[in-house]
């Protein structure tokens, strides 16, 4: 069995939403974030979108992402599936809608893309509390 290349990302954005022009194919990527801020834990996103665009494939595919709570490597979500490049200069595009995931506590995570189970692309962001602004005003102003 030959030994297929590495697949290359070319974007991994997590957003509030995706909006696909069928006419042009054009992507917007609308709420563009890297943090999360809640009063609560847990805490549960009504809705987040992570766009992921990856080239240099060729053939057949198990494609897998995965969200994961950084130093303890829960999984706190999964989902997987088929995908198939039927040439190596083909961009496939991705918009993974994931509704209702639930964030345990505060800290930093990681989204991760794997094909074949062999990582393609990861991008962290972080769950934080709202700022105190009693605490972080100038006593003098």
């Amino acid at each position: 069995m030959a030994v297929k290349s590495k697949l290359i990302a070319l974007s991994m954005v997590i957003c509030g939403a995706v909006i696909d022009d069928r006419r042009t194919g054009k992507k917007s990527l609308i709420g563009i974030f890297n943090n999360v801020i809640t009063p609560v834990i847990p805490s549960v996103s009504p809705r987040l979108n992570v766009f992921i665009a990856i080239t240099e494939g060729h053939g057949d595919y198990v494609g897998k992402i995965r969200c994961l709570k950084v130093g303890t490597e829960q999984e706190i979500f999964g989902m997987e599936g088929p995908f198939k490049f039927s040439d190596p200069r083909q961009i496939l595009e991705f918009n993974f809608e994931i509704v209702g995931l639930v964030f345990p506590d505060y800290g930093d995570y990681r989204f991760e893309f794997l094909a074949n189970n062999e990582p393609v692309t990861a991008r962290k962001f972080t769950v934080s509390k709202p700022m105190d602004l009693g605490k972080n005003h100038d006593k003098n102003s």
